[in-house]
């Protein structure tokens, strides 16, 4: 899928973005969309967990089933500090869901739901509240998340004494009880006497969990602090052909995607922009204040949510597992913390509940500080998690050229093949990670091991890849797939090389109708007479085809040279004679 690289949705002219959204129509009917990398919080339910149970799970998976792509995850507590800013610069993931429409540090999708926040309370208590401005709440122990909206509307009504706050952490995935919505639990466990907290958490425990509560959604009570949000997909700023494929589909599966919703208990609020209309009445305009303030999930974590190592001590003694304890360290890329949690016993290559050991994590997060330390301390770099993936596979699908470097440099295996029979190289060349593949046969990497159930070699698949990359928009001095294939062939490939089925380099870039490619093979000696299984030449795959540029290429360029060589071998004979 090609990609505007240097140009944000607000640059692009209305010619362009005209060709843009059709273009990506065009993708998504196709399913021309491999995977996607999402950026998903492991602990906070029922929005997401790493068990993959949230609500942004089951959009996500709907969505990625739409678009024929594949779902990566990129675990992330929320809670960190530039969160969208780190995970989408440094392309740890490409979509984050739950965002603020309109929010103006990523470009977003047409708003998908609008919700509320709203005071929940147990329905044994026999409480009547009618709202934020209900004189019982001075009375009451209200609980709240500690940076969200609702906290600010109490203050300014001057209630803040008898707040509580419900503070989250990074372990939230392993600890139920940090989470946000943990606060409407201790509303019922009685604790606290009512919950004010985003309305999702509190559809989810009344409906999921069956808890008998009463939700009164509180967006009409004020009119300067906004307690009611249109959400969105958020992709980079830049990833304007995604933005587009991502509103075809969520267009397509609205219906799939509101039942998700509603069997959530997510309070869905009137929303006329929103691909999910909603029904509880809407506050409309509020004040403006800059998205920046959205307070659904905050980026600024405060002192007592910071991990010291005071506080690890503690925990450990407490009875805490260091090796747990160093997976959520990985998670914070936080040096300090996983050097002390690997000094007190953690074990370093253990694999956690996902089959991931912490280098894994580093690698799969961009992180290749976090790895060169991990090595340091003593990680494989050749160690597999429970799917065959090695750390250096993960760095080449991140398309993480540093973290390749710092594993080679640790001692990576070059040609440790994957689950599915996939070189370093060849996955590199086939995921079109063409700077990564440029640094492992730079390093030394086979580059004539035939892969996968056809045995291909790097060179096969760098001329498949070609025709697909054209589109693409390359910056000066970046290595392109012809650049590739042209250093293989410097490095000694073969290029009149047979896969399973007879086929050569040159046959493919024939397919593909690669023409530049079929220039490189034939000045480099490519036997433009080869025949595959089916007795098929270049030529002949050409014309089938319809590759036009192929087939000139092909005769023209290919008859010249046999005519050369001819003319060259007549010339040999004669000064013999």
């Amino acid at each position: 899928m090609a990609r505007q690289l240097d140009k944000t949705y607000e640059e692009l002219s209305p010619a362009e973005r005209i060709a843009t959204r059709a273009a990506a129509k065009a993708a998504y009917k196709n399913k021309r969309l491999k995977e996607i990398h999402v950026c998903a919080d492991p602990g906070n339910m029922p929005l997401s967990n790493i068990q993959k149970e949230g609500f942004q799970n089951k959009i996500i998976e709907i969505l990625g089933e739409a678009l024929g792509a594949d779902i990566r995850y990129h675990w992330r507590p929320f809670i960190e500090r530039g969160l969208t800013r780190e995970t989408f610069s440094q392309r740890m993931c490409d979509v984050m869901l739950d965002i603020p429409a309109d929010y103006d540090r990523l470009l977003t999708t047409e708003p998908l739901y609008r919700s509320a926040y709203v005071l929940v309370w147990p329905t044994k208590e026999g409480l009547e509240l009618t709202g934020l401005d209900d004189p019982k709440l001075k009375d009451l122990k209200i609980g709240v998340f500690q940076t969200s909206a609702i906290r600010q509307a109490l203050n300014k009504r001057g209630i803040h004494e008898n707040v509580v706050k419900q503070v989250q952490s990074h372990d939230a995935d392993l600890v139920p009880e940090h989470q946000p919505w943990y606060i409407i639990q201790r509303a019922i466990d009685g604790d606290v006497d009512v919950a004010g907290v985003w309305g999702p958490f509190a559809g989810w425990v009344k409906t999921i969990k069956g808890e008998d509560v009463q939700i009164e959604p509180i967006n009409l009570d004020d009119d300067t602090v906004p307690l009611e949000f249109s959400l969105a997909l958020g992709v980079r700023e830049t990833d304007v052909l995604l933005k587009y494929m991502l509103d075809f589909a969520l267009d397509d599966k609205k219906g799939e995607i509101e039942e998700v919703l509603r069997e959530y208990g997510v309070p869905l609020v009137q929303c006329s922009r929103c691909y999910i209309a909603g029904d509880l009445p809407s506050h409309g305009t509020y004040t403006q204040i800059p998205q920046s303030e959205f307070k659904a999930h905050p980026e600024l974590a405060s002192e007592d949510q910071r991990v010291t190592e005071e506080k690890l001590k503690r925990w450990l003694e407490e009875g805490a597992d260091p090796t747990q304890e160093l997976f959520n360290a990985v998670t914070a890329n936080d040096a300090d913390r996983i050097r002390f949690l690997v000094e007190q016993g953690a074990e370093i290559d253990a694999l956690n509940n996902q089959g991931s050991a912490p280098i894994h994590m580093a690698a799969s997060s961009k992180s290749p500080e976090t790895v060169e330390l991990l090595l340091e301390l003593g990680a494989d770099p050749d160690q597999a998690d429970d799917v065959g993936m090695t750390p250096l596979l993960y760095a080449i699908i991140r398309d993480d050229v540093k973290s390749s470097e710092v594993l080679i440099e640790g001692g990576a295996d070059l040609n440790k093949r994957s689950a599915e029979g996939y070189t370093p190289l060849a996955l590199a060349i086939e995921e079109q990670r063409y700077e990564t593949a440029k640094l492992l046969l730079d390093a030394g990497a086979e580059f004539d091991i035939a892969v996968g159930d056809e045995e291909l070699t790097p060179l096969m698949i760098t001329a498949a890849k070609q025709r697909a990359a054209e589109g693409s928009m390359f910056v000066p001095g970046s290595t392109r797939p012809i650049d590739l294939a042209r250093d293989l062939i410097k490095k000694g490939a073969d290029v009149n090389a047979k896969s399973k089925a007879g086929t050569t380099p040159l046959m493919i870039a024939a397919a593909r109708d690669n023409a530049p490619v079929i220039g490189l093979l034939l000045n480099s000696g490519a036997d433009i007479d080869a025949e595959n299984s089916m007795g098929q030449t270049a030529l002949d795959i050409a014309k089938l085809n319809d590759a036009q540029a192929a087939e000139q290429a092909i005769t023209v360029l290919g008859r010249a040279l046999q005519k050369r060589a001819q003319s060259n071998s007549k010339d040999e004979e004669t000064s013999k004679q």
